[in-house]
């Protein structure tokens, strides 16, 4: 018999900080508003924008001061990390209602492995992340995204390449259909590649993630050992490691890494 397919989520909380405190702060749903070091000094950088300042050209990491000249208008807001945690924790909460795997990625990024609990709620996993989404927003006030698949690694991709720009914030992408969406996405785009990768990959020749996935795997390992297996892997969608239960305290404890698994 052949192993049953699975259905892994990796989802998304849309500019996370700034929601966070546009939920508790009602009277700027409809204004521009972002998280930065020191709103009275006006100086630091930007830590998130909301989707309505990121549409006046405000970007993450850049110095306030600036963001201040693209935008005039913008609501500057200090951190509060400690809320942000909390929200963190509870939006893992609610998707636990749902599966007992679910592995943070970072503070507003989990893994969620819905294989075993799918027939719970109807087998659909597209309504199965609508009804996440709705709980997450209703629950937070927090917009999440989904991007599904068969594994961490084409979740991931998904997510960031395809749902983050679909209308509804969803997208389940099958591995055959794997290069007709990103295929021909700019090697940069792709998970795991660095400005200093790139540059070595277009020396290669290798511009898109097709390239990349078609490159033979000796080429690539010859050059860069594992790590040149490891970008290989997730150019082609390979990635059989299991989403792992955090068993410490999310609060102590919320990583950003993630494991690939390689055949060596």
């Amino acid at each position: 018999m052949l192993p049953k397919q699975r259905t892994i989520m990796l989802i998304d909380m849309q500019s996370f900080y700034a929601s966070v405190e546009k939920a508790k702060m009602p009277q700027y749903k409809n204004r521009p508003l972002a998280v930065a070091g020191d709103p009275a000094r006006r100086s630091g950088i930007i830590l998130a924008a909301c989707p309505l300042a990121k549409a006046k050209g405000v970007s993450t990491a850049e110095p306030l001061w600036q963001s201040l000249q693209k935008c005039p208008e913008l609501i500057i807001v200090k951190p509060h990390m400690q809320e942000y945690i909390e929200v963190s924790t509870q939006i893992m909460s609610i998707i636990e209602e749902f599966t007992d795997l679910v592995e943070p990625y970072s503070i507003d990024e989990l893994f969620a492995d819905f294989t075993g609990s799918m027939h719970l709620f109807g087998n659909d996993p597209i309504d199965l992340a609508k009804q996440i989404q709705d709980k997450i927003y209703n629950e937070t006030g927090v917009y999440a995204r989904a991007g599904i698949g068969e594994n961490k690694i084409i979740s991931k991709l998904c997510c960031d390449m395809i749902a983050k720009k679909a209308e509804g914030g969803i997208f389940h992408l099958k591995k055959e259909e794997l290069h007709l969406h990103i295929g021909d996405k700019p090697i940069r785009d792709m998970w795991g590649i660095g400005s200093r990768m790139e540059k070595h990959l277009w020396k290669m020749g290798i511009r898109t993630i097709r390239d990349l996935a078609n490159t033979p795997l000796s080429k690539l390992r010859s050059k860069w050992g594992v790590n040149g297996e490891v970008i290989w892997r997730v150019a082609n969608g390979l990635d059989n490691s299991p989403v792992t239960v955090n068993t410490h305290s999310t609060q102590k404890d919320i990583g950003n890494g993630m494991t690939c698994s390689v055949t060596l």
